[in-house]
């Protein structure tokens, strides 16, 4: 499993790195707007 993993990456290295940082930012913005929505709403 490992092994496979990392051949993966190897191969896809920079999508995948891309992909872990459009993740990160969409999490991150997500988690932003409904915290910002449960502050406002009473």
């Amino acid at each position: 499993m490992a092994r496979a993993l990392r051949q993966w990456l190897e191969t896809h290295e920079l999508a995948a790195i891309i992909a872990a940082v459009l993740g990160v930012i969409v999490s991150l913005s997500l988690l932003l707007v409904v915290g910002g929505y449960f502050l406002v709403t009473p």
